[in-house]
């Protein structure tokens, strides 16, 4: 490519770029989306996002990455990780979107209210972390599917991504640090923002036992029996976190049949803890074994892998609504 191809390829990317954010800005200043801001939510989204990356990805191939990006030129082998990286950033996005909705139902499920219309309110507003987290994804998807697409244009397309070259311990231990900075500062920016007094503290969803030994036990359980094989701990925290949803739904029409409050309130608890542990353990765990893991150069995450990762954390955004529903519907006592 001679410097004119450059200059006309740089000038193409521009004028794109500028469009969109023309697109973004007229959005924003056309009050369609007014009331929709959540910092404590983006706050956790973007650095808890850059956090996961950092447990899966080296340095060098963080900013490799991010060159093919910008267009520059390089390797097959390099194409094939950035556009894995980029994948992975996305997909941590959208996993960790939720996680942020449910982190501010929780708080918002464990504070004080000036009625019904109030918490509810509050609990809309929780969802919009999810929403964050899909747009983010389908930014982060673009550079994926940009390198990845190189092979309609001649290039080599993606194929089996190239073995790590060494070790990268300051990566995974800053990223699993940071990660727990930024959870911790989210948690306790929302808890200070929501009076308590609410039907569920935050500290019983969240440091709930029963869930905690369903998913993770379980998750170990079927990670022992699956064997060091590819994706078992996908498998182990997808599998037990919709086993963990269904049980919680199941314990909830129990409640409303027995018409017991206290009953009720468990089995929720028990569906958004279940949904923050399996969350947590695909993102903290199974993603990053999977993105390191490179024994043979053809190692990369399989079908049933990337369906647990999209699927998961739809099914619990769905309960987290169901819960939601549960939360404002008055029950009345037969008799």
């Amino acid at each position: 490519m001679n410097e004119h191809d450059k200059n006309r390829v740089r000038g193409r990317a521009a004028v794109r770029w500028l469009i969109a954010a023309a697109f973004i800005a007229g959005v924003a200043l056309s009050g369609l989306f007014a009331g929709m801001a959540n910092r404590a939510g983006l706050f956790f989204l973007f650095l808890g996002t850059a956090a996961s990356v950092l447990t899966g990805f080296s340095r060098s191939e963080i900013r490799e990455a991010f060159r093919l990006a910008a267009g520059k030129s390089g390797t097959p082998e390099a194409r094939r990780e950035a556009a894995s990286f980029w994948e992975a950033a996305a997909r941590n996005a959208w996993a960790l979107g939720v996680m942020g909705s449910l982190l501010n139902f929780t708080v918002v499920l464990g504070g004080g209210s000036g009625g019904i219309a109030d918490i509810s309110d509050r609990m809309i507003q929780s969802f919009i972390v999810t929403f964050y987290g899909l747009v983010l994804a389908v930014l982060l998807l673009v550079p994926a599917m940009k390198i990845s697409g190189l092979a309609g244009n001649g290039e080599p397309g993606p194929g089996p991504r190239p073995s790590r070259g060494g070790p990268f311990l300051f990566e995974r231990v800053t990223g699993y640090v940071l990660f727990a900075v930024v959870l911790g500062l989210t948690v306790l920016s929302l808890v200070r923002s929501v009076p308590p007094g609410g039907p569920l503290s935050a500290a019983e969803v969240m440091l709930h036992g029963p869930a905690a030994l369903f998913i993770f036990g379980g998750s170990i359980a079927l990670a022992l029996f699956l064997g060091t094989g590819r994706g078992a701990w996908t498998f182990g925290f997808g599998m037990t976190g919709l086993a963990a949803l269904f049980l919680g739904l199941i314990q909830t029409m129990f409640g409303f049949v027995h018409t017991d409050i206290k009953e009720i309130s468990a089995a929720i608890a028990f569906i958004i803890s279940s949904s923050l542990y399996a969350l947590l353990g695909l993102v903290l765990v199974a993603a990053p074994l999977e993105d390191r893991k490179r024994p043979d150069g053809g190692d990369q995450p399989g079908r049933l892998s990337r369906v647990l990762w999209m699927a998961f954390p739809f099914v619990a955004f769905i309960f987290l609504v169901l819960s939601w529903i549960l939360v404002i519907t008055p029950m009345k006592r037969t008799g």
